[in-house]
């Protein structure tokens, strides 16, 4: 694990950047954008968006959910313990957020594989809950090492 951890490290940083600056983007830019234009432009570029984001996003979240189980062995595990040091509570807590992320999505992937429509709050409030989750997940990244 010591060998693959700094390529496990920078593959899950970047993929992060690509998802949380996707939901960034989408929650502030992309939603304004969409206000501007008709109903029926704004569907369009929902679909648009949508085309691609459901081939692109659900593999950068499997990919950022690898390569965070890849690291997580190294600091929680049977031997070193799982909520023995506040850097292993503090990741469990983390790993819960990721957890809700991921839940979220599969949620979103499964209507849209059986044609279900989403409920108002995950088609009006997901991403900013998202956003919000990945902010907590970024700030406990960081407290990890500090606390």
């Amino acid at each position: 694990m010591e060998t693959i951890y700094p390529y496990a490290h920078i593959i899950h940083l970047i993929l992060g950047i690509i998802f949380l600056g996707y939901v960034f983007s989408d929650v502030f830019v992309i939603s304004a954008l969409k206000k501007r234009f008709s109903n029926e432009n704004k569907k369009e570029i929902e679909e648009t968006l949508a085309k691609r984001s459901v081939k692109i996003f659900p593999l950068v979240l499997l990919f950022l959910i690898l390569t965070g189980g890849m690291m997580m062995s190294k600091f929680a595990n049977s031997e070193v313990g799982f909520f023995e040091t506040s850097l292993q509570q503090i990741l469990m807590f983390k790993i819960a957020l990721a957890l809700l992320i991921a839940i979220g999505v599969i949620n979103n992937l499964l209507k849209k594989l059986f044609n279900k429509p989403k409920s108002h709050f995950m088609k009006e409030h997901f991403h900013k809950l998202v956003l919000f989750l990945g902010f907590l997940i970024v700030i406990c990244a960081k407290l990890m090492f500090i606390v």
